[in-house]
């Protein structure tokens, strides 16, 4: 019996990329084991950890993209979730307090911009449907982020985290025969 091959074959890259990747590589890394020598030897505020989640979040969106399910859905999801990963650590390391404000609204712009995206592009819809819910949920889950300094100092971290809420329950009620048939392709036996 031959096994059928599922996944793409990836196409050969040429010598000048492989050798631009490797280039590169070398250099995120220099780069960033320097900025935790340097946070280290002038102590402080842990900086570094910043710039070694950014030199991440640059490697894995420009250099070392996904063969199978790469969508604008899947790297936009990819893309929306480091960036909010940042801004929690820039809130954590650098600048304690703004944060509570800023992550949950930065997950309801980009999980409506997502489901924007999701109905413009009607054809394709049931195949990153969970892209969008794995970025619906992760908006929800802001709701006891903004929750951190309630009820006076975060009533508007809270009232994103809400209509994220909100928007997450419409799009299960509207996409629930979608829903329903993606997981049942999921998690078929």
């Amino acid at each position: 019996m031959e096994p059928k091959i599922v996944y793409p074959i990836p196409e050969s890259q040429s010598f000048f990329y492989r050798r631009f990747r490797f280039i590169m590589r070398i250099v995120f890394i220099v780069a960033a084991f320097t900025c935790v020598l340097v946070n280290i030897l002038v102590k402080g505020k842990a900086w570094s950890v910043v710039v070694v989640w950014s030199l991440y979040m640059t490697w894995k969106l420009a250099f070392s993209l996904k063969l199978v399910e790469f969508s604008i859905f899947s790297h936009a999801t990819r893309s929306f979730l480091y960036i909010i990963i940042l801004l929690g650590l820039i809130g954590f390391f650098l600048a304690p307090g703004w944060a509570e404000i800023v992550i949950p609204i930065v997950f309801f712009g980009s999980f409506l911009i997502m489901i924007i995206l999701y109905f413009a592009i009607y054809s394709r819809r049931d195949r990153h449907l969970v892209s969008i819910m794995l970025l619906g949920l992760s908006a929800v889950l802001s709701i006891p982020y903004s929750l951190h300094s309630w009820p006076i100092d975060n009533w508007l971290a809270f009232a994103f985290a809400l209509a994220s809420l909100i928007l997450f329950i419409l799009m299960i009620v509207i996409c629930r025969k979608e829903i329903r048939h993606e997981l049942k392709n999921r998690f078929r036996r």
